[in-house]
């Protein structure tokens, strides 16, 4: 009868707690997202990723801060509660442990997107972490290993969502891996279709992707796949995915593939297979479309870690943004240092808010790269000129080169750009430029554009029509290439 009693009790404490549980959990929803920023402990300040989820658990990253702390790499899983007004991020389980390290906590509160507070709750340990704003969470969620993806609830046959696919660039999804497949159902979670076309086929006979890529990997669901021919000679031989499993077959699964005719339509299923039931996915490879002369240079720019997520699927002959070039800068000094760059909590631009450069640009301020045209605005969709771009890489190599360099104490610090002879239209650059253009010159980053003219800036509308002094993304990323090859 004891035992009896004691198993009631433990089953009705059981009951209370996750009552309370699901409360906590409500009012956490809000406080669900991905921070990133920095914190004190006795490592010193050191750079921290927060990802939380909407039932309160998530993932605390830790990692060094170049010039700011000796922090190792780290990271463990955490759960958040909402205790007194605050909100309180406690660790769980390790998942990369370095010597040594031990679980800190965090208790602060959220105000304008930005979680500050206490660490440990030490009162010289304090933390600042900046949540991702939605534009750039929206884009981050759509990438996956360099790759962009993209899906459409708009019902096409398959030959005609291929064809979509290819106008914007890319093409029907190619899923070679188990876990490109669970990246590619958190695309579908939120999808109102209940097929989605991706880019394989069994035409040949045998399944295969559109790309020509091995065909190595597949999650076909029960009995599939079955090449059916329909009475009017139509076959299926063309891929999808599930959103919802197939209610005809009883083990069938949400998320599984299916052979499937072009046009989607089942004789006796059009409740559950028709125009209106399917959608398809696009994936953009790591750029749209680039020059013959860029192509090389970029997948070795690629390859290191030098293209942003923010310029991945994107057409890489088009001029690259302040934006985008800080995002560039970022890269380049997160390379050149084997370290991580964080979002200031100081800068005040009022014109990066839903940007989805905004959190590079936080990060290129902080590490002195960007300053802006003035304290209130960086104009992030703007071209980005030759001059402002030679002067950014510089800073990055100068921060890389030198940790306590900021751009406050920039007279401090010597560069040697002598023996460079003057470019023709030297007095069309800036002067605040000049050593960045010819120091960046001199060591074969960047270069004039003929007649020996370096096209700092434009000076009339005719300039500005013809992108006289702006780069293409394609050039940035190969001079921060070049930044990184021959500046180490």
């Amino acid at each position: 009868m004891k035992k009896i009693a004691c198993l009631f009790f433990a089953a009705f404490f059981l009951f209370a707690t996750c009552l309370v549980c699901t409360a906590a959990s409500d009012e956490v929803t809000t406080f669900a997202g991905t921070y990133e920023g920095w914190y004190y402990a006795n490592q010193g300040q050191t750079g921290l990723t927060l990802t939380v989820n909407e039932d309160g658990t998530g993932i605390f990253e830790f990692y060094n801060m170049p010039g700011k702390s000796n922090a190792k790499d780290g990271s463990y899983t955490v759960y958040v509660s909402y205790d007194g007004g605050k909100y309180v991020v406690e660790g769980d389980e390790w998942i990369n442990h370095p010597s040594g390290y031990s679980f800190v906590s965090l208790s602060g509160t959220l105000a304008d997107g930005v979680y500050t507070g206490l660490v440990s709750e030490n009162s010289s340990w304090e933390f600042v972490l900046i949540r991702n704003n939605e534009s750039y969470q929206q884009l981050t969620d759509s990438i996956y290993q360099n790759h962009s993806y993209q899906r459409f609830d708009e019902g096409l046959t398959w030959t005609q969502a291929k064809a979509r696919c290819e106008e914007l660039g890319g093409h029907l999804v190619t899923i070679t891996s188990e876990a490109e497949q669970k990246f590619v159902e958190g695309l579908l979670e939120g999808g109102s279709k209940k097929q989605y076309w991706i880019g394989a086929t069994t035409a040949e006979g045998s399944p295969a992707w559109i790309t020509g890529e091995v065909f190595s990997y597949s999650n076909w669901d029960s009995i599939e796949p079955n090449s059916h021919t329909r009475s009017d000679g139509e076959k299926e031989q063309y891929v999808q995915i599930y959103n919802t499993a197939n209610p005809a077959v009883g083990s069938s699964r949400r998320f599984a593939w299916n052979d499937m005719y072009n046009d989607n339509t089942y004789p006796g299923e059009e409740d559950n297979f028709s125009a209106d039931t399917i959608g398809f996915i696009c994936e953009w490879e790591t750029w749209a479309d680039s020059a013959e002369w860029s192509t090389s240079e970029l997948q070795e720019a690629a390859d290191i870690g030098l293209i942003p997520d923010v310029l991945v699927g994107k057409d890489m002959t088009q001029p690259v943004t302040r934006g985008e070039f800080a995002a560039i800068c970022v890269e380049l000094f997160e390379s050149m240092t084997d370290g991580r760059a964080v979002m200031s909590s100081e800068c005040k631009f009022k014109d990066i808010g839903e940007n989805e450069n905004r959190n590079y640009i936080l990060k290129a301020y902080n590490i002195g790269a960007v300053a802006g045209y003035s304290e209130e605005q960086f104009a992030p969709d703007e071209w980005i000129t030759r001059e402002q771009l030679a002067t950014m890489l510089c800073r990055v190599y100068k921060r890389s080169e030198w940790p306590e360099w900021t751009l406050a104490t920039d007279e401090q610090f010597t560069i040697n750009y002598s023996g460079v002879p003057k470019y023709a239209d030297d007095e069309e650059i800036s002067e605040y430029a000049k050593p960045s253009v010819y120091f960046m010159t001199k060591y074969g980053v960047i270069s004039g554009i003929g007649d020996e003219l370096f096209a700092p800036r434009n000076t009339n509308s005719k300039q500005e029509a013809e992108r006289y002094a702006n780069a293409t993304r394609e050039q940035a990323l190969v001079m921060s290439l070049r930044s990184f090859k021959n500046l180490q």
